[in-house]
């Protein structure tokens, strides 16, 4: 986003307070934009209840964000941050303390954690390669088991070898928490405390790195989560993924894996109280994508992605049935053209058994953003 206004904070004179100075900035930036887009569900008439269906709407969105910073007497900096979406409520927060050569520790609400730096890493040239998919996958919701209220380090890069190399971890106390008014934590009965790390090396525009995070699960006041009465079988969740990637010139190429273990089997735990789940609550999710693009100059750029995700539901251990996995694939061609702050994008996803149902057979979405950066 381009900053449209910065403010130039200094401490107060000695007549109000005797201290050490101190400088800080306050910058205001944000965005608005329309989409159109338009679907083509393509049913089986023999299975499913929908059968084939075509819609075309339009959109709006807009947020705004708040950000400020200052320096400590030792050098140190400290940042905060906060995003306004277009419902007026807020989308995140953090704060963020950088400590020179000893690197980061953030504090954040709505920020996805480190887990967001893993999230659908394969480059495209406007959305990531699972949007217009309408279903999250497991690469997408890379650091959603900890969701927020975790504390963030960051190291800085350093050389191993002629590689630049770098590691971050998380640390959360109650996974799937927002941080509350006074910094209270708001809990949750299904969700203890969990964590994560990445690591990431870089060399020669060739870069790789790999994510994993675990999350105990806990009825609540020591509760085991192995319940009878609904047919779960819990486990601790876990998920993880790694990447590899490569640029040369204006191509970029990016492949990517990922993986998720809810921690649970069985239709029977998707009524469970204050379940996280990816559009279904129980079983394991595979994803594999990859993607390549070009950058034809410095505002145009095209880009072509394909993703493959099995579910595995696991069994019911309350009927004792056993489902099959579902295969969704997607293909996705995007184009993005910037001119100065006005940018024009857009992509054309096509998705077989779209939502892991094997019913659903296709869907297609096509969808044109404008949007103004302030």
């Amino acid at each position: 986003m381009n900053t449209i206004k910065k403010i130039g904070l200094t401490a107060l004179g000695t007549t109000l307070v005797a201290s050490s100075a101190f400088a800080g900035e306050i910058s205001v930036s944000g965005d608005a934009g329309y989409t159109w887009s338009s679907e083509a569900i393509g049913g089986n008439a023999a299975t499913s209840t929908t059968g084939s269906q075509t819609s075309d709407g339009v959109g709006y969105n807009h947020d705004i964000s708040f950000s400020g910073s200052g320096e400590l007497d030792n050098g140190w900096t400290v940042a905060t941050g906060m995003t306004i979406v277009e419902d007026s409520s807020l989308s995140s927060s953090n704060v963020k303390l950088t400590m020179g050569s000893l690197g980061s520790i953030t504090v954040g609400n709505g920020t996805g954690g480190i887990g967001a730096s893993y999230d659908s890493v394969v480059p495209t040239a406007y959305e990531e390669n699972h949007d217009g998919m309408k279903t999250s996958t497991a690469i997408d919701n890379m650091g959603s088991l900890l969701g927020n209220g975790g504390i963030d380090y960051r190291s800085p890069s350093f050389d191993v070898m002629g590689v630049s190399a770098s590691f971050k971890y998380n640390f959360t106390p109650e996974a799937g928490a927002a941080v509350g008014e006074g910094g209270v934590a708001a809990g949750d009965a299904h969700w203890a405390g969990g964590q994560a790390l990445g690591i990431d090396l870089s060399m020669n525009g060739f870069s790789v790195g790999a994510y994993g995070a675990e999350v105990s699960l806990d009825g609540g006041a020591g509760v085991d989560n192995s319940s009878s009465t609904t047919g779960n079988s819990d486990t601790d969740a876990f998920d993880g993924t790694w990447y590899a990637k490569y640029s040369a010139g204006p191509v970029s190429f990016g492949y990517q894996t990922g993986y998720i273990n809810r921690g649970q089997d069985g239709a029977a735990s998707a009524t469970t109280t204050g379940t996280k789940y990816v559009s279904t609550a129980t079983g394991d999710f595979e994803t594999e994508s990859m993607s390549v693009a070009f950058n034809v100059n410095e505002n145009l750029s095209f880009s072509w992605a394909e993703l493959e995700e099995v579910y595995d539901e696991g069994s019911n251990t309350a009927s004792g049935t056993e489902t099959a996995d579902v295969t969704m694939e997607s293909t996705s061609i995007q184009f993005a053209y910037t001119m100065g702050s006005m940018s024009i994008k857009g992509y054309q996803t096509d998705t077989d058994n779209p939502g892991w149902d094997s019913d659903a057979q296709s869907d297609e979405i096509t969808e044109i953003a404008i949007n103004f950066a302030f």
